[in-house]
């Protein structure tokens, strides 16, 4: 049985190193005059912008990313499609669903990065594309023709100052942590949506990293991570995303509820609250 809303009691847990690592180290995958390159690009392409919507209390989301555990869960999905349920997928899920018989019904993109353009084959007419400002140039180049709306991520002081110039202080910067999934929940959120079944959403390594072929990660550094009785294998952005989630959800979890489909370790985070409250 999955259970529906998150704890906030942040979790310690022990790490021990396959490798011997000196420090763990996170930073952005993209140069920071390569993102402000790309936020000058996008902002002056005049796309409809994200903005708040009125909360629809009873409206429950897919949130599909590509962890392992999307292949044996997928079947629930196909269900909620078929039900009526909207489908959002992040990255390469959104392929993954697709060739699945799944089309999504939004797709929403974070990383900075030119090779994330692929991401969106193939492009499906009635899909919604949230694609964010930091985003590479090619991406909207390929989405010139569809549904397309601009957000953009709050924290990002360097480049504040271009969208106060470009929208006169009226944009509504997105909340999150470093990764898509974070990001996805909070976009949502602002569009009035507060109960998400998200699919993939592990955060750690599994058979392989994703449900499908991500050659980028593939020489990711893997540590252990060991959480009650259980072991986890992890790269070291598995790890963080795993504590922002924490992090996040004690900040913002009152606004909305999530169930974590499979048997990652965010899943096991969210329905083992007593071994969090113990560690704390």
């Amino acid at each position: 049985m999955l259970q529906v809303g998150v704890y906030s009691e942040p979790p310690i847990v022990e790490v021990k190193s396959k490798k011997i690592i000196s420090e763990i180290k996170c930073s952005i995958n993209e140069t920071p005059e390569n993102i402000t390159s790309n936020i000058k690009s996008s902002i002056n392409r005049d796309l409809p912008q994200v903005t708040p919507y009125e909360t629809q209390p009873d409206k429950v989301v897919c949130l599909v990313a590509g962890g392992p555990s999307l292949g044996s869960t997928f079947g629930i999905i196909e269900e909620k499609k078929n039900n009526g349920v909207p489908i959002v997928a992040l990255n390469g899920a959104y392929k993954y669903c697709f060739d699945r018989g799944v089309s999504p019904s939004a797709f929403i993109m974070l990383d900075s990065r030119e090779f994330n353009h692929r991401f969106t084959d193939p492009i499906i007419d009635e899909c919604k594309y949230f694609i964010a400002s930091q985003c590479h140039p090619k991406v909207f180049d390929k989405l010139c023709n569809n549904d397309v709306y601009i957000w953009h991520c709050a924290g990002d002081t360097d480049n504040e100052h271009l969208l106060e110039e470009k929208y006169k202080g009226k944009y509504y910067p997105v909340m999150g942590g470093s990764t898509v999934t974070f990001r996805a929940i909070h976009l949502l959120r602002m569009l009035g949506f507060c109960k998400f079944e998200l699919f993939g959403f592990d955060s750690c390594i599994m058979d392989d990293h994703h449900a499908y072929q991500q050659p980028e990660n593939d020489e990711e550094q893997e540590i252990e991570v060991v959480l009650g009785d259980r072991k986890f294998r992890c790269t070291v952005a598995h790890f963080q995303q795993a504590k922002e989630f924490v992090q996040l959800v004690s900040t913002t979890g009152d606004h909305y509820e999530l169930s974590v489909h499979g048997d990652g370790l965010i899943s096991y985070i969210i329905k083992h609250p007593e071994i969090l409250k113990e560690a704390a």
